[in-house]
C-alpha cells in the first residue's frame, strides 16, 4: 500500500521483521511504527519486564514451608505508545491504517521490537486501542497506545538456530575366521549440537525425514522424542513442541503417534547454552532437522 494511502505508516508483507531496521522500531506483522514513522515511540511497556509467574510448589503436610516446584511465567501484556504527527488529513490516514491493521480478531501476528539491544519478536493479540479525541485531535499530535496480549512470554530472536541429526552408522567389524590384531570398525554420526544463547528454555522444531521406522530424537538434556510410526521415503513428520503438533508432511496430524516411551512435547526443549541431540530409529536411512531460536524471559 502506498505511503500516501496510510499517512506514511509502512504496510509492506514480507518476511518476519523485515521492516525492521533500526533502534526504535515497532512492526507488527505487516506494519511498521517507531522511528522514521509518523507513529514515533514514547513508551513501551512489558517487553523487558518479567512475566506474572505460576509457582507448582507443594505444602509439606508435617512440617513448614513446601517443597520447591518449577516456576512458570504467564501470558504477558505488552503496550506501545505513540506519538502521531502529521496534517490532519494525513494523521487520519495514519490512523486509519493502524486500525485496520490491529483488528481486535483473536490472531496472533508477529510483534516485532527494536529496543536498542536487537529485534525481538513475540506472537502477540491485539486486546486494545487508545486514541484520544479532545478538541485538538485534528491539528495537535497525538499521545495513542496500543495493548497486545502474548500468550508465550519469551522473546524469541529472529534468525533460526538448526542442525541435522542423521543415524549412526557403523563400517568395518569382526571378520570370521578372526584373524589378530582384529578389527572392530567405526561408528560415526548420530548426534548435533544445537545452539541456543537465550537465557530460557526454548521449544524445537524436529523434522523427521524417512524412511525411518519408530524414530526417536534424544537429548542430552534427558528428554526422549518418540514416535510409534513408519515414514517412507521423502515423507516428513514435523514436531512443533511449542505448538504441541505432529504433522505428516506438515499437514495431516499425527500427534496420536507419540510413543509412550517418551517424554510429553512440552518438555522437549533447547536450553540456555544449547543441547547435543541424537536420532535413532528401529531401521532406516533417514535424517532428523532441528530448528530453535535463542529465547528470553
Amino acid at each position: 500500500m502506498a505511503y500516501d494511502e496510510t499517512g506514511g505508516i509502512p504496510v509492506v508483507a514480507g518476511a518476519l521483521g523485515a521492516l525492521v531496521t533500526l533502534p526504535g522500531q515497532v512492526q507488527y506483522g505487516d506494519m511498521l511504527m517507531g522511528v522514521s514513522t509518523p507513529a514515533g515511540w514514547l513508551e513501551l511497556v512489558g517487553w523487558r519486564d518479567a512475566p506474572d509467574t505460576q509457582v507448582a510448589d507443594t505444602l509439606r503436610p508435617q512440617a513448614h514451608g513446601s517443597y520447591p516446584g518449577d516456576v512458570f511465567g504467564e501470558s504477558t501484556v505488552v503496550t506501545y505508545t505513540y506519538l502521531l504527527r502529521g496534517t490532519p488529513d494525513a494523521k487520519l490516514l495514519a490512523l486509519t491504517a493502524i486500525e485496520r491493521n490491529t483488528r481486535i480478531d483473536g490472531v496472533d501476528r508477529p510483534l516485532v521490537v527494536d529496543d536498542g539491544g536487537g529485534a525481538s519478536y513475540r506472537l502477540a493479540r491485539v486486546t486494545a486501542r487508545s486514541i484520544p479525541q479532545g478538541k485538538h485531535f485534528r491539528h495537535a499530535p497525538l499521545e495513542c497506545s496500543i495493548q497486545w496480549v502474548c500468550a508465550d512470554p519469551r522473546r524469541y530472536s529472529l534468525t533460526e538456530q538448526t542442525g541435522t541429526a542423521e543415524l549412526a552408522t557403523s563400517s568395518g567389524g569382526l571378520v570370521y575366521p578372526l584373524v589378530y590384531p582384529l578389527e572392530y570398525g567405526t561408528t560415526s554420526g548420530g548426534s548435533v549440537m544445537v545452539a541456543q544463547d537465550g537465557n530460557a528454555d526454548a521449544p524445537l522444531q524436529a523434522t523427521f525425514v524417512g524412511p525411518l521406522i519408530n524414530p526417536v530424537l534424544t537429548s542430552s538434556t534427558g528428554w526422549r522424542l518418540a514416535f510409534d510410526l513408519s515414514l517412507a521415503s521423502g515423507e516428513t513428520l514435523v514436531v512443533d513442541t511449542g505448538e504441541g503438533t505432529a504433522l505428516l508432511d506438515g499437514t495431516t496430524d499425527r500427534l496420536y503417534t507419540v510413543s509412550p516411551t517418551g517424554s510429553p512435547l512440552e518438555l522437549c526443549t533447547i536450553p540456555p547454552d544449547g543441547a547435543t541431540v541424537s536420532l535413532s530409529a528401529a531401521s532406516g536411512s533417514g535424517t532428523c532437522d532441528v530448528a530453535t531460536r535463542h529465547a528470553y524471559l
